[in-house]
């Protein structure tokens, strides 16, 4: 029988994915139709074959978890037909994909080895590239439709109604009051420690990291400041990666890697932050490159790809990143 080590990896990673997809469902759902988010945001076919999945298991074990509602037991096929029928999931998750057809294909895919890592089936190389790839995919759009979220003003929700009209008194006779300047309100003091030193309060939590400019990066190339430098290779990587697997890289650049690549701060830092990843990746897409000008075809350039273990490069990639880079 094949070895299934690599179910391993794919079983943690379409977890997570799926467990990330079902929070973003919940929550849209939850605040468009209130309580009744599971009669009224889930169609009536999913509603019933969901139903139906919760209660046979429920026939055979009587030991479940009272806190598993509907969207626990949706595999990826069940999510998308739930997006597919509100809007406001949908245009979440379009940027996944170049149209909504290739987007339920993608999730039509996630759900086939879904299945194989559920019964124990082999898991190859190329669904192990798929996963990693469309994992750093998904949390980029998810982030960036989080942030214009917040942008935007709350669904349902009216200005405040102004207050009613008091009669004015009779002020003719009275001294205008002094005026008082607005007083910021005030901090609380610093706690002293049992050496007399005081405390600062702690500093607001990191945002993600946000798009570092070839500007930006020169300028953190010269004053050596890794983590503006990690977060351009990382937004480049992301950007290269579904290219590279796909062979659609003729028209793609390394830009950030050639001036990363060329720099003091890449050769004074490569042991210390553990480069290697990076440069193993932009070595096979250089490679890539070169194959496809000579005519290689998707299927080989992938064959090239899992001989020179592009998924293991792409998981140190994602550990690298998450080291260095992520809050």
């Amino acid at each position: 029988m094949a070895k299934l080590d690599a179910n391993l990896d794919a079983c943690r990673i379409s977890g997570d994915i799926l467990q990330r997809l079902r929070k973003v469902v919940r929550d849209e759902l939850r605040a468009t139709h209130g309580d009744r988010w599971e009669e009224a945001g889930i169609t009536s076919e999913i509603h019933e074959f969901l139903t139906q999945r919760k209660a046979r298991e429920a026939s055979i074990n009587w030991n479940l978890s009272d806190s598993c509602d509907l969207l626990d037991y949706a595999g990826f096929a069940n999510l998308y037909e739930i997006i597919a029928s509100t809007p406001g999931l949908l245009e979440h998750v379009l940027p996944l994909a170049p149209d909504a057809n290739l987007l339920k294909i993608r999730f039509l895919e996630l759900d086939t080895i879904l299945n194989r890592v559920g019964y124990a089936r082999p898991v190859s190389e190329a669904d192990l590239g798929f996963l990693a790839s469309f994992d750093d995919r998904i949390k980029r759009t998810l982030s960036a439709a989080a942030q214009s979220d917040k942008t935007a003003q709350p669904r349902g929700a009216e200005p405040p109604p102004a207050p009613a009209a008091r009669p004015a008194p009779d002020t003719a006779s009275m001294p205008a009051p002094p005026r008082e300047e607005p007083k910021p309100p005030a901090s609380p003091a610093p706690k002293p420690t049992p050496t007399g030193k005081t405390l600062t309060p702690p500093a607001r939590p990191v945002a993600p990291p946000v798009e570092v400019t070839m500007q930006d990066l020169e300028a953190a190339l010269r004053r050596g400041d890794d983590k503006p430098v990690l977060t351009a290779l990382y937004q480049e990587v992301t950007a290269l990666a579904d290219g590279l697997w796909n062979g659609s890289i003729t028209t793609l650049h390394a830009r950030t890697w050639e001036q990363v690549s060329e720099s003091i701060w890449y050769n004074e830092n490569f042991v210390r932050l553990g480069l290697r990843p990076i440069s193993d990746f932009f070595g096979l897409f250089d490679a890539a490159q070169e194959r496809t000008r000579a005519g290689a075809s998707r299927n080989d350039l992938q064959d090239f790809l899992k001989e020179h273990n592009f998924v293991q490069v792409l998981l140190a990639l994602k550990e690298l990143f998450r080291k260095h880079v992520k809050p």
